[in-house]
Formats: C-alpha cells, sequence, structure tokens
C-alpha cells in the first residue's frame, strides 16, 4: 500500500512484490536509475518513490494493486489537522459588548467552531506551501482554482471532526483564506458577536503597550496590562479606555507588532530562532568534503587521584558526510592542545587533507586560528556562527552518540541540562552509592575508545550502512594526500636556528633529548653523494614531537624555507663484537667501502680539475700521492651495499 516518507509518496519493496512485480526487476530498475531510492531498510522495507517508477508496466501493475497514483497523491496531499493551541487562547480570552454594554465570552461552542476553523486554515497554509515548493521543484502547475477547490472537498470531509463552517465554493474559501491570513483570528468572528476595535488605540498608546509588555523589569500577564492601560488613561487626555483585554491581546499578536517585543519578552536567541530565515543545507556526499571540530563534556564520571568524583572535556573532529568519529583528544578543558591532537589523529587517519573545516571559534581555537593553523589543514576554514547550535552537524551527532552509546555505562553523566527523557539522564542515586568503585581516568580513556569504535562501526542513520565503510568507500578527489612534509608543515616546528651537517649528520636538542639524523639513499643505505656535498652546510630542522624518526632539512633565505630533502634516525651499530649481528658486520663493511670509494672519487675529481688547467703535479714532473689504505675494486661497492640493503629489509623493523 501507499505510504508517505515526508512529503513523497512512496512503496516499499514488499509492497513492490505483492503487485506482482520481482525482485529482480526491482534490482534491475534501482541500478538501470529508473527507480529513486528514498529509504533504504531491510527485509524489504527498502522505500520507493512512486514517482520514479517509469516504465509503463510496472506502473500499470502497481496502479492495478493500490489504485491510481495521482487520485492517492492528491487524497493524500492534505495533512492531518494540528489544533491551534494559540487560538484557542485567544477565543477564550475575546469579549464583546452586547446591545446592553455587558461585557460577555464567546460560547463555548463558538469558541471551539473558530479553533476548528483556524486549525484547518492552518493546515490549508502548511499544504499550499508545500505544493509551491513541489512545483519549483519539479515544474509541475497547480492551478489557484484547483487547490481552493480542494480545500473545499476537505473542509467537507473533516467537518464531522472538526465542526466548522467554512465556505462551500471555491471563490469565497479563497476569500476566507486571504483574509484569515492577512487579519488572524479576529477575521473568523462574525458580526454577530462585534468586533474588537483596536482603532480606539492612538500612536502614543500603542507604543506605550509595546514597551510595557516587553520590558523585563516588571513582567506583566495580558490581563494586568488591560488594567494597568486603563489606569493610565486616566492620566492622559487623549488616551481611550477599551472594554475587553482581547484588544490588547490582538494589537500585541498582529504579526508585524509581535517582533518588537517578542525578543526582549523572551530572550533574542528565541526571536532570531522564529524570525530569522534558518538555511536548509544539503549535506555532503563524499568523505572529506567537510570536518567538524566541537569540544563537549566528556560524559563520563571517573575517581580522580584524591578519591573525588570528577568529569572531564573531550575533543572531537568528525567527517560530516559519514559522521565518522576520526580523532579526539581527553583533556580538564578545551584548550589548543587538546584541539592540535584531534586534528592531528584525525589527519593520520584519513590520510588526506580535508577540503573544510568548521570549528565554533572559541577558546582555544582563536589560538590555533592566529597561527593559521587550520590554513594549513584545509582549504577552507570557517568558524560557525556563534549560539547556533543548528549549524553545527556535530552536536546532532554527537547526541546520538551519547543517547546510544555512551549511556550504556552506569557512570554516565546524562546528556545536557536541558534534556527531558529519563533515558538521557544519569542514576545519579546509583553512582553515589557506588563513588567508590567509579573507574579511573585511564579506565574511562579505554572504554570511550571502544565506544568510538562501535559508533563508527555501527549503521549510519541515514544509509543502513556502517559508517567507517561508508568512509573508507568514499573517494573524494577534490582532496589532497598528506605526507610526511605535510604533517611536518601543519603539526610540526621548523627550528628557527640552523644546524650544522656533519659526517655525523645533523644533531639536535629538542625537550633536554639529543637526537641524530642523517641522509639515506632508496634502499635504506647513508647517501655518500649528499654527505659530500653538503658537510659544513647549515640546515633548518622541521620534525614532529609525535615521530621524531624522520626530520625534514630546510635552507632560509630572504624568501623564506625552502625544502630541501628528509633525514632519518642515524644508523648505529654495536661496539662490542660479541654483540655485533650479521647486519652490524656487514654494514661496517659496505661503508667502509663506501667511504673508500668517496675518498677515491673525491681524489679524482680534483685530479681532473688540475689536470684541466695544467696544475697537476704529474704535468711538473711531481708525484701525486694515493690515498692511504685503499685498494677495492668500484663493483666491490655495489656487491655490498645490495647485501645490506637486503639485511636492512629484513632486520630494520626489529631494530626501529
Amino acid at each position: 500500500m501507499y505510504q508517505k516518507y515526508g512529503d513523497i509518496l512512496a512503496i516499499s519493496v514488499n509492497d513492490w512484490m505483492a503487485a506482482g512485480l520481482s525482485y529482480n526487476q526491482f534490482n534491475h530498475d534501482s541500478k538501470d536509475s529508473q527507480l529513486k531510492i528514498v529509504c533504504r531498510g531491510i527485509n524489504g522495507n527498502t522505500l520507493i518513490d512512486v514517482k520514479s517508477i517509469r516504465r509503463p508496466d510496472r506502473r500499470a501493475a502497481i496502479e492495478a494493486k493500490f489504485g491510481r497514483i495521482d487520485e492517492e497523491e492528491k487524497k493524500q496531499s492534505f495533512m492531518d489537522v494540528v489544533i491551534d493551541d494559540q487560538a484557542r487562547e485567544f477565543f477564550r480570552a475575546y469579549t464583546y459588548t452586547d446591545g446592553t454594554g455587558k461585557t460577555l465570552h464567546l460560547p463555548e461552542d463558538t469558541q471551539a467552531q473558530y479553533v476548528n476553523e483556524a486549525s484547518i486554515l492552518n493546515m490549508f497554509r502548511r499544504v499550499y506551501q508545500r505544493q509551491v515548493t513541489a512545483r519549483a521543484a519539479n515544474g509541475r502547475r497547480k492551478t489557484k482554482k484547483d487547490f481552493f477547490a480542494e480545500c473545499v472537498m476537505q473542509a467537507k470531509a473533516l467537518n464531522a471532526d472538526h465542526p466548522g463552517h467554512l465556505p462551500s465554493n471555491s471563490r469565497s474559501m479563497e476569500r476566507k483564506y486571504d483574509e484569515y491570513h492577512k487579519k488572524g483570528y479576529e477575521s473568523l468572528v462574525t458580526g454577530l458577536y462585534g468586533k474588537t476595535n483596536s482603532a480606539k488605540l492612538t500612536e502614543e498608546a500603542k507604543y506605550w503597550l509595546i514597551a510595557r509588555f516587553a520590558t523585563p523589569i516588571e513582567k506583566l500577564t495580558i490581563q494586568q496590562l488591560f488594567v494597568e492601560y486603563n489606569n493610565e488613561v486616566e492620566k492622559r487626555e487623549d488616551w481611550k479606555r477599551v472594554e475587553s483585554e482581547q484588544t490588547i491581546y490582538a494589537f500585541l499578536n498582529r504579526p508585524e507588532i509581535k517582533p518588537l517585543w517578542y525578543g526582549m519578552r523572551y530572550g533574542e536567541l528565541k526571536s532570531k530562532e522564529k524570525y530569522t530565515r534558518q538555511q536548509k543545507t544539503l549535506l555532503p556526499t563524499r568523505r572529506d568534503s567537510i570536518w567538524y571540530g566541537d569540544g563537549t563534556k566528556l560524559n563520563y564520571y571517573y575517581r580522580n587521584d584524591k578519591g573525588e568524583i570528577a568529569t572531564c572535556n573531550v575533543y572531537e573532529v568528525m567527517d560530516v558526510y559519514s559522521e565518522v568519529l576520526l580523532g579526539y583528544h581527553i583533556s580538564d578543558s578545551e584548550d589548543f592542545e587538546a584541539q592540535y591532537f584531534a586534528y592531528r589523529m584525525a589527519m593520520q587517519k584519513a590520510g588526506r587533507r580535508p577540503n573544510e573545516i568548521r570549528y565554533d571559534n572559541q577558546g582555544g581555537h582563536k589560538k590555533l586560528a592566529s597561527g593559521d593553523f587550520f590554513g594549513k589543514l584545509a582549504h577552507l576554514n570557517i568558524p560557525t556562527a556563534p549560539y547556533n547550535g543548528k549549524s553545527k552537524t556535530i552536536e546532532s551527532a554527537f547526541g546520538r552518540f551519547q543517547a546510544q552509546f555512551l549511556h550504556r555505562d552506569w557512570y554516565f553523566t546524562g546528556q545536557n541540562i536541558t534534556t527531558k527523557r529519563n533515558e538521557s539522564r544519569e542514576n545519579y542515586e546509583f553512582i553515589m552509592a557506588n563513588k567508590n568503585n567509579l573507574p579511573t581516568l585511564d579506565e574511562i580513556k579505554k572504554r570511550y575508545a571502544q565506544r568510538r569504535e562501535e559508533w563508527n562501526n555501527a549503521e549510519h542513520f541515514d544509509t543502513g550502512i556502517p559508517r567507517i565503510r561508508m568512509y573508507e568507500e568514499s573517494v573524494n578527489n577534490a582532496t589532497t594526500k598528506v605526507g610526511v612534509l605535510e604533517m611536518i608543515d601543519m603539526f610540526g616546528v621548523i627550528d628557527p636556528v640552523p644546524n650544522t651537517y656533519t659526517a655525523s649528520g645533523i644533531t639536535k636538542t629538542v625537550k633536554k633529548r639529543d637526537y641524530r639524523w642523517e641522509v639515506l639513499t632508496s634502499d635504506g643505505m647513508p647517501d655518500f653523494d649528499f654527505l659530500r656535498e653538503n658537510v659544513d652546510r647549515k640546515f633548518h630542522v622541521g620534525y614532529d614531537l609525535n615521530d621524531m624518526s624522520i626530520v625534514a632539512l630546510y635552507t632560509k633565505d630572504a624568501k623564506g624555507y625552502r625544502f630541501m630533502t628528509y633525514a632519518q634516525k642515524y644508523i648505529e651499530i654495536h661496539r662490542a663484537k660479541d654483540e655485533q649481528t650479521e647486519f652490524d658486520h656487514q654494514f661496517i663493511k659496505a661503508t667502509e667501502l663506501a667511504n673508500k670509494r668517496l675518498r677515491v672519487n673525491m681524489v679524482d675529481s680534483i685530479e681532473d680539475i688540475m689536470e684541466q688547467h695544467g696544475m697537476h703535479p704529474a704535468q711538473h714532473g711531481l708525484n701525486m700521492p694515493k690515498p692511504k689504505g685503499v685498494n677495492l675494486a668500484r663493483e666491490d661497492v655495489g656487491r655490498m651495499t645490495k647485501r645490506v640493503s637486503q639485511l636492512m629489509t629484513s632486520d630494520v623493523e626489529d631494530r626501529y
């Protein structure tokens, strides 16, 4: 049977097969882009947009089983009536003056009639707006005449459950609809009960009412304001008394008046949410298009070193497309260090630079932003609007993470204080009874890591596919890979003080610890060519404190730092013969041979230069001294280097 998925008329795969169509036909049409899947489900509950069914034979089978699609659309185009509570309040407070001058309230059945009429007209407006949107999206046209003709039919059908006296022809219905949405509830009151005359209010009186109702100094209800206003009339020559509270209520609730006092009475953020236009955006369709970063309370109690109950904070970085939690850091506060390590973990897991990062620009974010940290991480970095939770998808995802996973543990703190569901609250009595059994900080860190993995491996709410699978199988060609140099650039430090490269490599002391590196060839051997050309050259070392096994070497000129090459941990061997391994023996022989070859090459080079310029000793009847202790064939170096390279391949993982 037909069903609604949001504004879309749909059938399930089970319904498809109930209409005599096969599952193979469903597979064929969906793969051939002839069907639009609006919601993935299991056991035949996947939903198909009926408007996407193009093949006439499929459409005929569906309509033969469940009825014409266009008739079903017309029947389901109207929504359920939602009783308007504000209308009920308005008509309950409404008063009028009878022929004797007596002030009366509306009869109860008349109040109910007007409330029903207002509720139905509200529903008509929602339907009309939805149809306008559908028409704009799909290019389908439906005239106002057709719409109000349907409204007349719907009003008649609804009359049994929601009795009222709405017009019985389309032109009258259109006039009633327009009048109601221009003038509000008062337009529904017939002349039998009179009309509230707000014209009695002078311009000065109107502004006084707005100011008095808005001020937080001493808040008044409409009833209290009615009394105070009439008392004020006694002091003002040109003001006129009003006979009904409804006069003041109707004036203050006019659409053009209400925004003036709403923010002061209920809070500017409430006013912002009610009156400012909300953007409706489509979420990314690929991984790493947008990452969100945000800090929040880690919703676990733990026992600190003093045996006291404590909580802490967590900073999370999430991929918006898949909702995979990429990186995090647990700390006492949301500071720049927490954000630094969370983004670093995210970058390591992703292996790619995101196209866009969004963050709230509070706390430690400002310190990172001032150093262009986010500019190095992503092509775009955008702080979200403050006090605008709707703009941060991560808050919604984290709320579900708390409710679905973290709440399983008995030391769960509950979600935020505004939560209304008991399931989202802590069991404080049980926690206090077991405060001596609370986990330590290290234990909650392990449990939190476990819950994150469960979240990442759970199905995405929209696709039904595990989040981590969505992320890993997605391809985003707009992003770039992140290598060692990029990690150093984003998360590392380039020392402004240069160090000298020597025959023993390049050394540096970082946080009172000495490090030594050297440049290696692609087969993992010391690069003797680099050594010959760069001894005594000064380099600035770029390093990442989380991985000191490899660093970047830079030179510096007037235009800034220039990357030259990578240097890796200096290869060390055992000095004692009885501790030397096969690798040590072979490495010693290979480097001795390479050093000899280096010496020979340097002598050969200078002899060639001197000979070209007539300055070689032999050209002047003198002898050229030969390098001492050097007697090798050129092929010896290559053969020994290959042997060491083979040993390094099998042994280096154990050594480093």
